[in-house]
């Protein structure tokens, strides 16, 4: 018997119930919303013409037997949109041997879950242990459902609508508007004497941990809390100079979060792309505590008032209500529950950490280092455009060079946001992507680094990227 107030919570019970994590059941949800809008009795809005008949029309003739080509009209039918004629055959004997209507709803998940079962066993597996949306929702677009447009474009829409199931009932927004408090994270102070003096540097600098190190700090703070390990600000100030992500004379670029948290299988992108320094019309800050109150974690930057003088990284998280921060550099009041009205218009940009299934039901990821792939660094938050554009500016201009370019390097190019193979990388471009070039470029030991622009993966990026692995197309 189906339980719950309407459709949506009818389905994510039944299929909660049938052993499918949060994510498998929001990534299976936003599959059914795209083909059939949840609806049992939807017939495929091209054949309603075709056929001369309704939803309900259709259902019923169906039903009595007065319409007699149900399996093989090649018309969609059904949550899942079922089309091929062995697959509607298969629904409609089913749903005659229960003895219900073939638009039952219980019927069709009952027939749903049967087919995973029998048939499509590995998607099933998928459903049974996502720990994305993205994951689960990509095995049903690409192997369950399997529609005529597979792209990008597509896959994005379908996690999308799978993140609003997520939000709805995993994260308990639809009676409890999100749980009442995250779990405090680790606090580590970048000032620590355990490594306040050892070196966060690049060649050209002496700075150290304690004076530049708060974004891998803050970094530390939330891998620590959701790994369950000792993950300290020395490691991760390692890993960003490791991979290129120290800026000189400064702290850390702003490429680093995603990928450092990604090396631990955790999901971290950037939120906003305009700074919301003093800018009263922004509205990243609100955005932010939405996710908060969801359960996942965040990391500003403060840029000049009461946390800093310059440019800082702070962790934020939620508490009875109200934002909560843990600073790298200070455990004053007005540093750690300092006025949110002052906090936001400080506040120039967001970086979200995916923490739901610590702060839902305290599970840890598993935290091992992994090689990060370009694919599982997420650019911007599900549904968001995002622009991403270099921190160094060209420094020469030649007509002769603008054109249109294709990668050559055949594991991928970086582009970088200073010219030079030692500067953070913003995206692994693969080889054959064309990329555009307006006659900007910088010299860096005899190669000219071309001031590219792209679009890739819904991204917008603009930055540098190697001449020697580019070719005119």
């Amino acid at each position: 018997m189906l339980t719950g107030k309407n459709n949506e919570e009818r389905i994510w019970n039944y299929l909660t119930a049938a052993g499918m994590t949060a994510y498998g059941a929001s990534g299976l949800m936003g599959n059914l919303y795209a083909e059939s809008g949840l609806i049992p009795t939807n017939l495929q809005n091209t054949y309603e013409k075709k056929l001369g008949y309704t939803d309900a029309t259709y259902t019923a003739a169906v039903d009595s037997g007065a319409y007699t080509n149900f399996a093989k009209d090649g018309a969609g039918y059904g949550l899942a949109q079922w089309t091929y004629h062995t697959r509607k055959a298969a629904l409609l004997a089913f749903a005659k041997a229960a003895g219900k209507s073939v638009g039952d709803m219980e019927t069709q998940l009952a027939f749903l879950v049967h087919e995973l079962e029998s048939s499509f066993s590995a998607v099933l597996s998928t459903l049974k242990t996502a720990r994305t949306i993205e994951a689960a929702s990509n095995a049903v677009l690409l192997k369950f459902e399997r529609p005529a447009n597979q792209g990008e474009a597509v896959k994005q829409k379908r996690a999308q609508y799978g993140q609003v199931y997520y939000d709805k009932f995993a994260a308990g927004q639809a009676a409890e508007g999100g749980p009442k408090m995250n779990k405090k994270p680790v606090s580590f102070l970048q000032t620590d004497k355990r490594w306040a003096s050892k070196p966060y540097r690049v060649k050209g600098e002496n700075s150290t941990i304690g004076d530049s190190g708060c974004g891998p700090t803050a970094a530390a703070m939330l891998l620590s809390t959701l790994t369950g390990k000792n993950i300290t600000p020395e490691d991760t100030c390692k890993w960003s100079v490791d991979h290129g992500y120290k800026a000189l004379g400064n702290g850390t670029y702003y490429a680093y979060f995603a990928p450092q948290f990604a090396a631990y299988g955790i999901k971290c992108w950037q939120l906003n792309w305009v700074n919301a320094y003093h800018n009263p019309k922004a509205t990243s800050f609100d955005e932010t505590v939405k996710y908060l109150k969801q359960g996942y974690y965040a990391i500003a930057l403060m840029k000049k008032g009461t946390w800093t003088g310059g440019g800082h990284f702070v962790v934020l998280w939620w508490a009875d209500g109200k934002v909560r921060i843990n600073d790298p550099a200070s455990t004053r009041d007005n540093r750690v529950n300092g006025n949110l009205a002052t906090f936001k218009n400080e506040a120039a940009y967001f970086w979200i950490v995916d923490a739901r299934e610590y702060n839902n039901s305290g599970k840890l990821v598993d935290g091992s280092m992994a090689e990060v792939k370009p694919e599982d660094v997420p650019q911007a938050a599900p549904g968001v455009t995002a622009e991403r554009k270099a921190t160094g500016v060209a420094k020469s201009f030649d007509k002769k060079l603008a054109g249109t370019y294709a990668v050559t390097a055949g594991s991928g190019l970086h582009i970088r946001n200073v010219a030079g193979s030692k500067t953070g990388s913003m995206v692994v471009l693969p080889c054959g992507t064309k990329v555009q070039n307006y006659g900007y470029y910088t010299e860096v030991s005899g190669v000219k680094w071309l001031y590219i622009q792209v679009t890739y993966k819904g991204v917008k990026y603009t930055g540098f990227s190697s001449g020697a692995y580019l070719k005119k197309a």
